[in-house]
C-alpha cells in the first residue's frame, strides 16, 4: 500500500498584489504623497506615485493609467489632482484630503525657505543653487517619461488606443494646436470606438 502522495504546496500570493493588499489609511497616503512630493525635485511627481503605489501594491498600472488620465483632464494642478483622485478611490474622502494634504505641504515649506534665500539675496539666487535646480530640471525630463510610458503602454493596448494616440501627438506635439479642440475630437472619437455594442 502506498502512502498518500503530500498534498502540493499553496502558490504564494505576491505581498504587492493589489487585489489582495488591505487598503490604506488616510494618515498612510498622507505619509506615502508627503515622500512622493519630497522626491519629487524638478517635476515627475506622477512617476514618483506610480512606484510608491506600486511598491505598496495598493494600485496596478492599468489603474493607475486610468487615475492618470482622468487628473490630466481635471482642471488644476496634475499633481494635486492625482493625489485627490488616488486618495478618493483607495480610501474615500478621508483619504482624498490626507493626500492633497500631503503632497502639498512639502512643496510649501520648500518654497518659504526659497523664499526666504531670495529674499536675502536681492540679486537673485546663488550660482550654486541655480545649478543644482537646472540639473533637477533636466533629470525631470526622464522622470515625466517613466510616467507617461505605462500611461502609452495600457493605451495601446485597447481598441483604437495606438491610433489615438499618434494623432494626439501628430495634433499636439507637431502641429501645435490647442489643446481643448483635440480633445474634444479625441475624447470624441473614442466614444464612438468604444460605444456599447448590442448582443447579438
Amino acid at each position: 500500500m502506498t502512502a498518500p502522495s503530500p498534498a502540493p504546496p499553496a502558490a504564494s500570493v505576491p505581498e504587492d498584489d493589489p487585489a489582495t493588499s488591505a487598503p490604506p489609511t488616510p494618515l498612510a497616503l498622507a505619509r506615502m504623497f508627503a515622500g512622493v512630493a519630497l522626491a519629487g525635485i524638478g517635476g515627475g511627481l506622477p512617476a514618483h506615485t506610480r512606484r510608491a503605489l506600486a511598491r505598496r501594491g495598493w494600485l496596478g498600472d492599468e489603474a493607475f493609467a486610468e487615475t492618470f488620465t482622468l487628473a490630466q483632464l481635471t482642471p488644476g494642478p496634475n499633481a494635486v489632482n492625482l493625489a485627490a483622485m488616488v486618495g478618493a478611490r483607495l480610501s474615500g474622502k478621508a483619504g482624498a484630503a490626507a493626500s492633497v494634504l500631503g503632497v502639498l505641504l512639502p512643496g510649501l515649506a520648500a518654497m518659504l525657505a526659497v523664499s526666504v534665500v531670495t529674499l536675502g539675496h536681492p540679486g537673485g539666487l546663488p550660482p550654486t543653487l541655480q545649478s543644482a535646480l537646472r540639473g533637477a530640471a533636466c533629470a525631470a525630463l526622464a522622470v515625466l517619461l517613466g510616467a507617461a510610458l505605462p500611461v502609452v503602454r495600457v493605451g495601446w493596448g485597447v481598441r483604437g488606443g495606438p491610433v489615438i494616440t499618434v494623432l494626439a501627438f501628430l495634433a499636439l506635439g507637431v502641429f501645435r494646436l490647442d489643446l481643448l479642440p483635440v480633445l474634444l475630437v479625441l475624447v470624441g472619437a473614442g466614444l464612438v470606438v468604444h460605444r456599447p455594442r448590442r448582443a447579438p
